[in-house]
């Protein structure tokens, strides 16, 4: 019997891709299904397969796990958090500075006011001393008994702070021309104060 050319065309083997699909279609089939279901139970299989792919050396720089992108998210919200708290250190840092300046200038003003305040204490606390002794030297010109006369008409610290003033000797001779009950009280005002 002959052999049929055609009959040997049809009958050629399968090539390597008809292989290939044949084989790979119902794996992938199957893989697929098989993911479905340990999906549904619970499992879980993206989280598994970063995992395992993350401990392939040369994988391990490319798959990044949900818990790597956790920490990368954290760190970046840390900087961020720190580089605002920067700012705001800075901010505040300046602010002292500004207050501190602030507070020198005020302690200068209040060095400058104490000591112009001083100086005018003692310019006022010799001027009086001047104008009573000239006051007291009028009055230890006088006659004791005119002295005497104007003397019992004025309030009494004024009266004490001019015989203060005047010589013992002349003062006497005042408070002996007063009336005596004035001239008592002032002496013991004036021996109070």
């Amino acid at each position: 019997m002959a052999t049929n050319p055609n009959r040997d065309k049809k009958e050629k083997k399968p090539g390597f891709f008809q292989w290939l699909i044949v084989i790979i279609v119902p794996l992938l089939f199957a893989l697929i299904v098989a993911l479905i279901i340990l999906n549904i139970m619970g499992v879980d299989v993206v989280g598994k397969t970063k995992e395992a792919l993350n401990k392939i050396p040369f994988l391990e720089e490319r798959v990044t796990t949900d818990l790597e992108a956790l920490h990368e998210r954290q760190l970046s919200e840390k900087n961020e958090e720190l580089n605002m708290l920067q700012q705001q250190v800075e901010g505040l840092e300046a602010e002292v500075e500004s207050k501190e300046q602030t507070i020198t200038e005020l302690e200068e003003e209040v060095a400058g006011l104490t000591k112009e305040m001083k100086e005018s204490e003692e310019e006022a606390t010799e001027e009086p001393d001047e104008k009573w002794k000239e006051v007291a030297t009028s009055y230890s010109e006088m006659k004791p008994k005119n002295a005497a006369s104007i003397l019992e008409k004025m309030e009494k610290s004024i009266v004490i702070s001019i015989l203060k003033q005047v010589d013992a000797e002349v003062r006497g001779e005042i408070l002996a021309a007063m009336d005596p009950e004035i001239a008592a009280s002032f002496t013991e005002s004036f021996l109070v104060e």
